[in-house]
């Protein structure tokens, strides 16, 4: 019963009990699992070995083994599979400045895919104010991620507001607009070119900066009509002007160079040397500022640049071609104006033994002057001239020394010769027969080895004909003897100009030497026995140490005034003899210079002798009286 009630319900049996008719389907599946089993133990390590196999003989055919096995041909990724064909780069900066970069190919980096190679390489950078720099290079790589481009070999950049430069290497940052290298550049500009082993352009602000071995030329300026038919002299004293007072082309070598094109302004500094047509100049730093652009095709009025100013610092020293020294603190050079100002502790040295020194100087090359302004003193050998303004022309080698109170001066000036020893006449001897006339002592003896000073307001020099001429109460005093007048000229033998041994071929090399002094207007010579003789004028010869003082010639001493025409002195002896010779009153009296001058005196009046021996018993005895000082050389 139960039975029939499980069947017609259709339901299974129970799981749990297992009825004998039920194993037959169970064994039936267990035999085919066993047997499945059975081939996969043996069909799996067949497989496996056949495609080792397979795979072994391909590689072994690849290298000339297993000839009869097919080639297995194996996919490869390769960078040139990768290549592309005119890729153009381009992005926009934060400033408003855009850029771009093309190449004829490029290559993508499959270890760095920020990194791509570059072939052919063009590209430009334009700033927020339109300007523009290209560069090209035959190859390099841009970082896509740090906007970084990479140029090797043969590199050009150049820039409207920039510089045209050639560059082995350099790194360019395309948002910033920097360049850098470290390997050698050229840099051409309008005004010349640069050469340096490292360069960093910043282009949005427009500056360069040279590093390491810096070459700069810059190109001379071109000659004025009026310069190029200047005289032969002017030519000739070029030699004699400082860097930057000249046409000629400027070569400048050091540590580094910083340009500002904004303001115009490049920085040389370091060991900083300078040379022009055989001129040198050392200095620690140079500012050169300039009109126009730092390159060619500038958009700035005048278009490229143009040299306005030199500036150079402390301490500066110059070297002329001529072997020719300057020193100061610093040095200022407007070459437009070819004018050139050095300032504080001027020294100026000429060889042999030449030296000028003061606390400025400026020098017009247009006009070929040299001021010298402040404490002035010219020294040559044992020679001295003071003042406070010597104003030297080069081209006619004239020479002016004043002391104006407008330079710090009191209104004189000095000046002091060294004289040769030499051997004057023993005696005075008059012209033309025997002696007429009353003689002194040796009150105007002096040491013809003795320096002659001289005090002036003003001295003016003609170096051509060698001549000195001092003006405005001038008083020069070889040891006690003293000469006073209104104008005293001395003819001298050597150089007192600064460079006129550079200039004139027949300008004698050693110190000047005074050959003749000339007095006039108000003459009056002095001694320190308080002897006192005047005239009209006054002729000394250094080489005779004589002295003769003519015209109207009255001669003192204590209360006795004795008159003459003429008043001759032997300094060597210090004898002197006042004569009248025979002239009418009235009649011109010529000095040895041509000068004409009227005495008074009348003819054929005899004279007493005084000798300087019975003077100086007299005198060691204390029997001296005035009177007895006068003597006839001659009866009566």
């Amino acid at each position: 019963m139960a039975r029939d009630n499980t069947a017609a319900s259709g339901r299974a049996p129970a799981r749990g009990i297992v009825l004998a008719g039920d194993r037959t389907e169970n064994r039936a599946a267990a035999r085919r699992h066993s047997r499945n089993v059975r081939i996969l133990r043996t069909a799996l390590p067949v497989s496996t070995l056949a495609i080792v196999s397979v795979y072994s003989l391909s590689i072994l055919q690849t290298v000339g083994w297993g000839l009869s096995i097919p080639k297995l041909e194996m996919p490869q990724i390769l960078p040139e599979n990768l290549a592309m064909q005119n890729p153009h780069y381009e992005g926009f900066n934060k400033d408003g400045g855009r850029y771009w970069v093309k190449a004829t190919s490029a290559q993508q980096d499959l270890k760095n895919f920020n990194l791509i190679k570059l072939n052919g390489i063009t590209g430009e950078l334009i700033d927020a104010k339109k300007q523009r720099t290209t560069i090209s290079a035959k190859r390099g790589t841009f970082d896509n991620k740090a906007n970084m481009l990479e140029l090797y070999d043969a590199i050009d950049v150049d820039g409207d507001a920039g510089i045209k430069a050639k560059l082995k290497r350099a790194t360019i940052n395309t948002k910033e607009s920097l360049i850098t290298s470290k390997e050698q550049v050229t840099v051409t500009m309008d005004a010349g070119t640069i050469t340096a082993n490292q360069m960093t352009v910043r282009q949005k602000a427009k500056e360069y900066t040279f590093v390491d071995n810096v070459r700069t030329h810059l190109k001379g300026r071109e000659a004025k009509p009026e310069e190029q038919a200047a005289p032969t002299a002017a030519a000739q004293s070029e030699t004699t002007q400082p860097i930057g007072a000249s046409n000629a082309p400027v070569d400048i070598l050091s540590n580094r160079l910083d340009v500002n094109d904004t303001t115009k302004v490049a920085l040389f500094t370091g060991t900083v040397t300078a040379t022009q047509a055989g001129a040198t100049m050392t200095t620690p730093e140079l500012e050169v500022t300039y009109d126009g652009s730092a390159a060619p095709g500038g958009t700035e009025a005048g278009g490229g640049g143009k040299l306005k100013r030199m500036l150079a610092k402390n301490p500066v020293s110059m070297t002329q071609a001529n072997g020719d020294t300057v020193t100061s603190q610093s040095a200022d050079f407007d070459p437009a104006s070819q004018r050139a100002v050095l300032d504080g502790d001027v020294v100026m040295t000429q060889a042999p033994d030449k030296r000028a020194t003061a606390d400025k100087a400026e020098i017009d090359q247009t006009s070929k002057v040299i001021v010298l302004t402040g404490d002035v003193a010219v020294a040559q050998a044992q020679n001295l001239l003071k003042g406070r303004r010597l104003e030297f022309n080069q081209l006619t080698n004239k020479m002016q020394l004043t002391a104006p109170a407008s330079t710090g001066g009191a209104g004189r000036i000095s000046a002091r010769f060294q004289q040769a020893q030499s051997g004057g006449a023993k005696t005075t001897k008059s012209e033309g027969g025997p002696e007429k006339g009353i003689a002194f002592g040796a009150t105007f003896k002096t040491d013809p080895g003795a320096p002659v000073q001289i005090e002036a307001a003003r001295l003016d020099v003609d170096d051509a004909v060698k001549q000195a001429v001092f003006t405005g109460d001038v008083r020069a005093i070889q040891g006690d003897f003293i000469i006073r007048a209104n104008e005293i000229t001395a003819a001298y033998t050597g150089s007192a100009a600064l460079n006129s041994a550079a200039t004139t071929d027949q300008a004698p090399k050693g110190a000047a030497q005074l050959s003749r002094i000339r007095a006039k207007n108000n003459v009056k010579i002095t001694s320190n026995e308080g002897q006192t003789a005047t005239g009209d004028w006054a002729d000394f010869d250094p080489k005779a140490n004589t002295a003769t003082l003519g015209g109207d010639v009255v001669l003192t001493q204590g209360k006795n005034v004795v008159r003459g025409t003429k008043l001759e002195i032997d300094m060597n002896t210090g004898e002197s003899v006042i004569k009248t010779e025979a002239v009418a009153s009235g009649r011109p009296n010529v000095s040895p210079d041509g000068t004409a001058t009227t005495a008074t005196g009348t003819s054929g009046r005899p004279s007493a002798v005084f000798y300087p021996g019975e003077m100086k018993a007299k005198a060691d005895k204390k029997k001296a009286k005035p009177d007895d000082g006068w003597q006839a050389r001659s009866e009566p």
